[in-house]
């Protein structure tokens, strides 16, 4: 019996069946891909899993029993059971034969138990029946890059971002019922970095939001879908979360050094919004990651150094009204675990953070100490 599985397994606060491990991505030797499973009461690696060439980011099922690993080089995604930390299935994904697909971006959608990668060379989204973990089919994303992807328990469609060249970046929604496609937003000159997911949902399932140096937003359900118009409060915005509160915390440019919130922003069945606040609330230049925990208790965002010697972690509490940074001097991925700590990647090792005090807790090596150029890549927990 492993006692620190037993440990992590006692944590109390925990919702049910809610998982108490953080996972990372990374690789050794830029070559050989490992996920480091953590231990946050110890803080500490308790297993090292090997999985595909250049592993990235990750996602887990509803009922986090089951971690899915895209191998952005292996063409491939690593299926690992979650209590044993066993490999379970390694499953190709895209249509090209020969050649590297690179898959990207993975995404579980809770309505409909399915699994969509997208795979940036292919121009395609790999669609994975969950129960079985098999390919259900690979469906064209057009000319554009996937590279992003979005959707919640109460939507009809996941969304997928694509990058096309001349300001013609577009979405693709994907029917979560028959696996259906169509496309949208191409017209109105949308512009995405290609990097951070641009897109979000309100809790609704319906209103769907589009960032970049153009804002759109998009009624759409299974009856009705509106024609998506501009919003300029969204302009020059990288990226949001769309809490259950219904505020949409957004990310700016990186020379902005303000975080836009918009309360109540809503869509109905023509398009119509519903009423909203919308104010500024004080930030950094460099923003990067912005995640929410798993209660909704904090908000995070990375700061990468622009005009500071070092960068950090911004929190936040649900309305914005209360702010605290954390200095640090590297910054990759972030993750949070529970309500309790947040763990912001950092070259080869990642770095706890409690939220509580604000306080960064010293950092976990993620490889041996033996191992020479490792790269963390992502990092998840639930």
């Amino acid at each position: 019996m492993n006692p620190n599985k037993e440990k992590a397994n006692s944590i109390s606060n925990l919702p049910a069946g809610g998982d108490p491990y953080v996972y990372v991505s990374y690789e050794l030797d830029y070559f050989i891909g490992y996920v480091a499973v953590i231990d946050p009461v110890e803080d500490k690696v308790i297993k090292r899993i090997q999985v595909g060439m250049n592993p990235g980011p990750m996602c887990m099922n509803p009922v986090e029993k089951k971690l899915y690993v895209v191998n952005t080089h292996g063409n491939t995604i690593t299926v690992i059971d979650a209590n044993t930390f066993n490999v379970i299935k390694t499953i190709r994904v895209g249509t090209l034969v020969g050649a590297n697909v690179e898959p990207v971006e993975i995404f579980f959608a809770p309505n409909g138990y399915k699994v969509y990668v997208a795979n940036s060379v292919d121009h395609s989204v790999t669609i994975i029946d969950a129960h079985t973990d098999t390919v259900i089919t690979n469906v064209d994303a057009g000319p554009g890059t996937p590279f992003a992807i979005t959707s919640n328990q109460n939507s009809s469609y996941v969304y997928v971002a694509c990058k096309l060249a001349d300001k013609k970046d577009y979405i693709v929604a994907i029917s979560v019922d028959n696996n259906s496609t169509f496309q949208y937003g191409n017209e109105y000159e949308l512009t995405f970095d290609g990097i951070h997911n641009p897109l979000t949902l309100h809790p609704d399932g319906h209103t769907q939001v589009t960032l970049g140096t153009t804002g759109l937003l998009t009624y759409l359900d299974l009856f009705a879908q509106s024609v998506p118009r501009t919003f300029s409060l969204l302009d020059n915005t990288v990226s949001a979360v769309f809490l259950d509160n219904e505020y949409l915390f957004c990310t700016t440019e990186e020379g902005k050094s303000y975080l836009k919130l918009l309360v109540g922003l809503e869509l109905d069945m023509q398009g119509n919004d519903q009423g909203y606040t919308f104010s500024e609330i004080p930030s950094y230049k460099g923003q990067d990651k912005i995640r929410v925990s798993r209660n909704q208790k904090y908000i995070g965002v990375t700061i990468q150094p622009t005009t500071f010697p070092t960068g950090g972690l911004q929190i936040l509490n649900p309305t914005g009204s209360q702010s605290r940074l954390v200095a640090l001097d590297s910054i990759g991925d972030l993750a949070f675990y529970s309500d309790t700590k947040a763990y912001v990647g950092e070259l080869s090792a990642i770095r706890p953070i409690d939220l509580a005090t604000a306080t960064a807790l010293p950092a976990i090596p993620i490889g041996y100490a033996t191992d020479t150029r490792i790269n963390v890549k992502n990092i998840i927990s639930g």
